[in-house]
């Protein structure tokens, strides 16, 4: 005859959602291109400009952000030409409250417990779960019952 071990376990959690911040920043992107066409460029802060020059990003050492001076495109010889540039000045490179300048944030508020004395539920003697928790948004309640059955 075989001997029984039978073990009953009950179990509450309820968690809190900390606030949660992402931040994103866009970089600095610079493109020219053109075909039958004689450029000039004009850098950022430079009194003359640069003959067949294609453009030159200036950068603020302390933000990090670019600055493209003015580029000029004319026709060279005759026929047809094309000309096309593109700049996306990037987010600034600071720190702390300056994240928010970022160009994607996402900020996820905390959880919020409605009073510490609340009991996230129940469990009585019998092994019956009531799950009261507080309904919050950024909270779980998990209630979990298990029996262990051993014969040897």
């Amino acid at each position: 005859m075989a001997n029984l071990s039978i073990r009953h376990q009950s179990s509450l959690q309820h968690t809190v959602d900390a606030q949660t911040a992402t931040y994103s920043r866009l970089g600095n992107s610079y493109s020219i291109s053109g075909t039958n066409v004689t450029t000039s460029h004009t850098a950022s802060g430079a009194s003359s400009a640069t003959s067949n020059g294609i453009g030159i990003n200036s950068y603020d050492s302390t933000t990090g952000v670019a600055t493209v001076g003015s580029i000029t495109g004319t026709q060279s010889g005759s026929g047809s030409f094309s000309f096309a540039q593109s700049f996306t000045k990037g987010d600034i490179a600071g720190t702390a409250s300056e994240y928010s300048d970022f160009g994607s944030v996402a900020i996820t508020s905390a959880g919020t417990q409605e009073s510490s004395t609340n009991a996230p539920g129940t469990i009585t003697s019998a092994h019956a779960i009531t799950l009261t928790g507080t309904g919050n948004i950024g909270t779980a309640t998990t209630g979990q019952f298990v029996t262990e059955v051993t014969a040897f």
